[in-house]
């Protein structure tokens, strides 16, 4: 074992290997030429022998374990890819991918239903209202409110009528699972008043959205970088819905094959950053 000695006569200090032993050792100062006793291990200074110093003490060198990588993070971000172009799709067409997801909906057995509130320009709740949806008549409840269920899911046309109003065409979006909630003010005259469409503008904006956090996951698949980013825009990439709602379940598969893959990507819990 190495250690380092200083000569007690001319004080020159110099590195010396010997055995790993209790036992005293007689050593030749390579300066001086001065002779004396070094015990390997010992500290302590006597007249007898002098100090000893470890040098070299061996280092223990931890390395990352070497893993090979898998095709996890690729696949995913094929999946992701995918959820990308179908999100921007379902955005640029988005009434015709709405009506198309309500009607496999509601081929499923689910419906909605709505809830309208009717006045007249001065605010006075109206009950007098003749309202068709699908060819059937909406109810009348009280309060000047209107309500009927099981309404079949999508953009609907609901006609509304009236002694001495002008008649209304209204698109309504009914959703499944909630009641869709609508305030119409009837116009005093006769004849037409204006059709109001249902805008799908913000769905749109919606869609594109979630489908960029589907983009910004793809990238950080694609380099196996920001674990963290990858995670949360796949499961963000959920809510970009697509084609019967195919872009929310392939988005799922990508977000547990990212969770799978974790240690391959550079800042991971194993990661190659050391």
């Amino acid at each position: 074992m190495k250690g380092k000695t200083v000569c007690p006569n001319c004080k020159e200090k110099f590195v010396i290997d010997l055995p790993k032993d209790e036992k005293k050792h007689e050593i030749t100062c390579p300066n001086c030429k001065y002779k004396f006793n070094v015990k390997p291990g010992c500290k302590n200074k006597d007249k007898d022998e002098c100090s000893w110093e470890e040098y070299g003490e061996p280092r223990k060198t931890i390395l990352s374990s070497i893993k090979p990588k898998t095709k996890k993070p690729f696949i995913a971000l094929i999946i992701l890819m995918i959820v990308f172009s179908i999100g921007i799709t379902t955005a640029i067409f988005s009434e015709t991918f709405i009506e198309t997801n309500l009607q496999a909906a509601s081929n499923i057995g689910l419906n909605g239903e709505i809830k309208l509130k009717i006045t007249d320009q001065d605010n006075n709740s109206l009950d007098n209202i003749t309202i068709v949806l699908n060819g059937e008549t909406i109810g009348y409840q009280s309060a000047g409110i209107y309500h009927k269920s099981e309404v079949e899911l999508g953009i609907q046309k609901i006609k509304l009528t009236g002694n001495n109003y002008k008649s209304q065409e209204i698109e309504v979006l009914i959703l499944p699972l909630i009641t869709t909630e609508l305030n119409v003010i009837m116009q005093d005259g006769s004849g037409d008043a204006e059709t109001t469409y249902y805008e799908t503008l913000g769905c749109s904006f919606i869609i594109i959205i979630f489908s960029v956090f589907a983009l910004i996951s793809m990238i950080a698949c694609m380099k196996r970088q920001h674990f963290d980013l990858a995670v949360i825009g796949s499961f963000l990439a959920i809510f970009s819905f697509g084609f019967f709602f195919i872009c929310s379940i392939i988005s799922i598969v990508a977000f547990v094959l990212i969770i799978l893959s974790r240690d391959e990507f550079e800042n991971g819990v194993k990661g190659k950053i050391f």
